[in-house]
């Protein structure tokens, strides 16, 4: 139903939203000593180069949408059309973040000190929330399909929320490395690594909501007997193989368990290095298995 596009967009779009709302919150965390004076360069290098890393993944993912469209000049019908949707939502959502990511980014680059806290904190807290609501909506963009029963469930928006925040969680150790920041964070690195273990925790169980449910469901009408069949073919289908060992083994069990497994000694460069590639790809094979689920045809809306 959907091309390779769609789901780079997916991916693209709820990293962008992860990583935005993470940027953010850790932003609204600092110090206020921290930024009356003079913005110490360590945060300075650390937030210009996250907003602008959450700037181009948000930017790459609004053209794999764009590119799978192929409508271009019905793009301004999405933000002058007047009628309030999920697509027309989520389009003022993507450019609200992708422009605040941008302006931030100019922020931290440029800033010597913060003259308005309450500025400061209004920003960071509209930059939370358009990153939570663009990872959101890249679940709410499948859910709200009518012809794909297997995406409709409530669990679909918040597993693709979750793993974006996962994803989000497990970039930031990376660009505190490159920003030169990891010294004056290593107290919440170690902190992000705990939040991670807990957001996987629960990803994990909405990804076991969005399988097994369906496969639980004993009714008889053809829209359960679609969602079955699409739940079947990705826990014991071809794809099987893919979602078992990629997806729920090296995406999610094993990036939990070095987690666990770390949570009283200090993590290392090389430690949020294999988990972030674990959890960043995971998060990419899961959304294209869940997209692939879609692509056979449904017949339920016709009643057959």
């Amino acid at each position: 139903m959907f091309g390779i596009e769609v789901v780079c967009y997916l991916f693209l779009g709820g990293v962008g939203g992860g990583l935005c709302a993470v940027l953010a919150a850790l932003a609204l965390a600092v110090p206020a000593a921290s930024l009356a004076q003079s913005v110490q360069p360590a945060y300075r290098g650390f937030f210009a180069r996250g907003w602008s890393l959450a700037a181009l993944l948000l930017f790459a993912g609004a053209l794999c949408l764009l590119a799978d469209s192929g409508n271009y000049p019905a793009l301004p019908q999405l933000f002058l059309s007047g009628r309030l949707t999920y697509l027309t939502v989520g389009a003022y959502a993507l450019a609200i973040a992708l422009g605040c990511c941008l302006a931030a980014m100019v922020f931290w680059r440029c800033a010597r000190c913060v003259r308005s806290r309450a500025v400061y904190r209004a920003a960071h807290g509209l930059l939370l929330a358009a990153g939570v609501v663009v990872a959101l909506y890249t679940g709410l963009f499948l859910a709200d399909i009518p012809a794909v029963a297997f995406w409709h469930t409530p669990w679909l928006p918040p597993l693709f929320l979750c793993s974006s925040l996962s994803c989000g969680l497990a970039l930031t150790p990376l660009v505190a490395w490159a920003g030169g920041a990891w010294p004056a964070l290593a107290r919440a690195l170690r902190l992000l690594v705990a939040v991670d273990a807990a957001v996987i925790g629960l990803e994990m169980l909405c990804l076991a909501l969005v399988v097994a449910l369906p496969l639980l469901d004993a009714g008889a009408d053809s829209f359960a007997a679609a969602q079955r069949a699409a739940a079947l073919d990705v826990a014991a289908g071809a794809g099987a193989p893919l979602f078992w060992v990629a997806v729920v083994g090296a995406g999610l069990v094993l990036p939990l368990g070095l987690e666990v497994a770390r949570r009283r000694h200090a993590p290392s460069l090389p430690f949020f290095a294999v988990v972030a590639v674990l959890v960043v790809a995971g998060a990419l094979l899961m959304r294209y298995c869940i997209v692939n689920a879609g692509t056979h045809p449904v017949v339920y809306l016709m009643g057959v």
